[in-house]
């Protein structure tokens, strides 16, 4: 992760930074993506739960699935290719089985879309936006931080990094929402995040491993996050 491919210019960093900020208008912040009700069930009750919570999901669904989404997408975006964008999306998409993963990923992923065709105006993300209105692409957030990585002319190694830091982070920001720990304790959890993304090894497993499929396999949380759907009372979005 030192190589080339990280070096990014003062203006590349900071925008990468402005799209992982909590100030981003993305509205991840609403959602838990099932974590709400690991909390409810006693599942998760402390900031060692949700550590562990975050790491089975980087190691069961990130970095299979949206890691693999990301790599794929931004190869097809340097190239200009809708069709091979637009099937990575669908295939992105119904890796979601919850409904509240599909729609809460894809209200983020669209916001990602139209922030893209905004901030980095060109044919092509007119083109991404106008996709995107007309169904071609429906709004896999992976899929759509790739496509804005591309857009900014930013490597994909820092998108990647950068997608990651946002995962993480929101779910950390929704714990600390839910359960009685504090915000030092979730620079905390950060951090040991942080290790386990770099030193882990799964992260160059899905850089150096070209004709992997992306896949996904947690069944427990989307079963909670089904639940979730019908709660009677809820902090976050359903």
């Amino acid at each position: 992760m030192h190589g080339p491919e990280m070096n990014l210019s003062p203006k590349d960093l900071l925008g990468l930074l402005q799209w992982c900020d909590s100030l981003f208008p993305a509205g991840g912040y609403a959602h838990s993506f099932g974590l709400e009700e690991a909390v409810r069930e006693g599942r998760v009750r402390d900031g060692e739960g949700l550590f562990r919570s975050i790491r089975a999901k980087l190691i069961y669904s990130v970095f299979p699935g949206e890691c693999v989404l990301i790599r794929k997408a931004n190869a097809a975006a340097v190239q200009a290719d809708l069709k091979t964008l637009s099937a990575l999306d669908e295939e992105g998409m119904a890796m979601r089985l919850p409904m509240e993963f599909r729609e809460g990923s894809r209200a983020i992923g669209r916001r990602w879309i139209q922030m893209t065709a905004d901030l980095y105006p060109s044919s092509w993300t007119r083109g991404c936006l106008e996709a995107l209105k007309e169904g071609q692409l429906r709004g896999d957030p992976a899929v759509a931080f790739a496509l804005a990585g591309v857009a900014a002319e930013r490597p994909m190694v820092p998108t990647l990094i950068g997608y990651l830091y946002g995962m993480a982070s929101g779910q950390v920001s929704a714990g600390l929402r839910l359960l009685p720990i504090g915000q030092g304790e979730g620079q905390r959890i950060l951090a040991r995040l942080w290790k386990e993304i770099c030193e882990g090894g799964a992260l160059e497993h899905v850089l150096s491993e070209r004709e992997v499929a992306p896949a996904s396999f947690q069944p427990a949380l989307e079963i909670r996050s089904m639940r979730h759907e019908m709660a009677e009372m809820r902090l976050f979005q359903s």
